[in-house]
């Protein structure tokens, strides 16, 4: 949900502004349906499920206004988490792989509740000899806004701090590890014979606040981070592994590579801060695959360093989405025994015991809930939206171009917009956007929607004509240089860059791909 209100507030930020004025190795993609040519010999497989966000049972002793103003802010299928996870586990012991990776948001809000049903389903893989490695998400550690829903009323939950992490998930990669960073709940392991994991925790649960110590409100803070003694150990740990012939491959829950254009900038959350700085230097130490989530998208981006060598480095991310939210996708790999050939492959959950149609229910949710979460992260932005109209009076014009309550924004956005980001907010998730039909125009569509936005605005106010042509010309400059490169890229999955931060006209299979990186 958080997505769509970031693309709506990109149109309102247009509004606003434009009223104030190493190794050589080269990740290479085969095309879509190959199967690959050396997976027949020694081949391993892997399963990543990622978001799981579950949600022990008891948390919920009675649904009322107050679970449902939560789901309306974040629409995802809670209530239902922890069969869902059970199901999964199901799938997977049918496929026994020999590695399971969730990369974090294991739970709803970091509920000690929940993180222990989490262990007590995820106990079926590890007592069938299944590997899982987990690693922590920006909900699970010292999370304020764990809580108990009765009704109305809600009730904090007891949170689970950064320790109490550690010890529950002993069994899922902190006992398996061989190298442990002192600075943050990162660690080393190699839970297949040349594979090596870099599992490392990009989360900023320090900067956390919370009314019961004292604090003006409860916060969960979304955004994370690579600590500087975090990239230095594992920079370190990535050569050490590499020596020895090892494959490096890193696994977090923030993205480390752009999956659409100004990522960077209109999603600074979801992706780790000085992004391009940190996957030259992965590449230089040998890292060429991520695996991430957060984003809820099933997509794959590549960043490539150009450099005078025939075959530059790059880095791939994989980000898988959320399993109990749209479209509720996970991902089984083939990969062949020295890892350089990784064949990736997109399943969904489509139906468990309490939902019959797991997809088109939670497209519904998203659907339906849409004007709920976007009100309610207007409301909460409030402030730095509002200063906006202070600058109505400057340009000739009057305060009320911006409505005066954040309702009244609210209903104007969705009126013009709202249908059109949902749909964007879809095809995003869902992935492979170049191949989808929707897709095509779907920019244009939305461009002429906010335009008549802004008209339709300005003259039920009284704004001149000339007035109201000054504003579409300072739009439409704002949009070409802020708003238009990020739909585009996210419409048409234009979403692989070189060191100069400039798209490679190239796609790749977001879905099932085949990817080649060196060792």
């Amino acid at each position: 949900m958080k997505k769509i209100t970031n693309l709506l507030t990109m149109a309102l930020l247009a509004l606003g502004t434009s009223l104030m004025s190493c190794d050589g190795n080269l990740g290479l993609f085969d095309n879509p349906g190959d199967d690959g040519d050396s997976l027949n010999n020694g081949q391993k497989s892997i399963i990543v499920l990622s978001d799981i966000h579950v949600m022990a049972p008891q948390l919920l002793e009675q649904r009322g206004t107050a679970f449902d103003n939560y789901l309306s802010q974040d629409p995802k299928l809670l209530e239902y988490s922890a069969e869902v996870l059970a199901y999964l586990v199901g799938e997977v012991l049918l496929r026994d792989p020999d590695l399971v990776i969730i990369p974090g948001d294991l739970t709803k809000d970091g509920e000690l509740v929940s993180h222990q049903m989490v262990v007590n389903i995820l106990g079926r893989l590890r007592s069938a000899g299944i590997q899982v490695i987990v690693v922590p998400g920006n909900h699970d550690i010292d999370n304020p806004e764990g809580c108990y829903f009765n009704g109305d009323n809600t009730r904090p939950a007891e949170r689970t701090s950064p320790e109490q992490f550690k010890e529950l998930y002993a069994d899922f990669g902190y006992n398996q590890a061989y190298a442990k960073d002192p600075a943050s709940l990162s660690f080393v392991c190699e839970p297949l014979k040349g594979l090596v994991l870099l599992c490392i925790d990009t989360n900023k649960y320090e900067e956390n606040l919370y009314l019961d110590k004292g604090d003006a409100k409860n916060y969960n803070q979304t955004a994370g981070r690579i600590r500087p003694a975090t990239l230095t150990w594992m920079l370190t740990e990535a050569d050490k592994a590499r020596a020895l012939g090892k494959q490096v491959v890193l696994v977090q829950h923030h993205n480390i590579v752009q999956h659409y254009d100004a990522q960077g900038t209109l999603q600074s959350d979801y992706i780790v801060p000085d992004y391009e700085n940190l996957g030259k230097k992965m590449m230089q130490h040998g890292i060429h695959l991520a695996f991430t989530g957060h984003t809820h998208l099933q997509d794959i981006a590549q960043y490539r360093a150009i450099t005078d060598e025939a075959q530059p480095d790059s880095l791939v991310d994989v980000a898988t989405g959320s399993v109990i939210s749209y479209p509720n996708p996970w991902r089984t790999i083939k990969v062949n025994k020295d890892f350089t050939e990784w064949q990736f492959n997109t399943e969904y959950v489509t139906s468990i015991s309490s939902v019959s149609d797991v997809k088109s229910t939670c497209y519904k949710r998203l659907s339906e809930n849409i004007k709920g979460g976007i009100g309610w992260h207007i409301k909460d932005g409030w402030k730095g939206i509002d200063k906006y109209r202070e600058s109505m009076v400057v340009l000739g014009l009057t305060k009320k171009f911006i409505p005066d309550t954040p309702e009244k924004l609210t209903e104007i956005l969705i009126k013009y917009l709202g249908d059109q980001f949902c749909k964007v907010y879809m095809i995003h998730n869902e992935g492979n956007e170049w191949k989808n039909s929707e897709a095509a125009g779907l920019e244009d569509k939305l461009k002429t929607s906010m335009e008549n936005m802004l008209r339709d605005r300005a003259t039920s106010i009284g704004v001149d004509e000339m007035q109201t042509g000054l504003l579409i010309t300072s739009f439409n400059s704002i949009y070409q240089l802020r708003i238009e490169p990020g739909l585009k890229s996210m419409l048409t999955d234009m979403n692989q860059y070189n060191a100069f931060d400039k798209r490679l006209e190239s796609r790749t299979d977001d879905l099932n791909a085949v990817l080649h990186i060196g060792r």
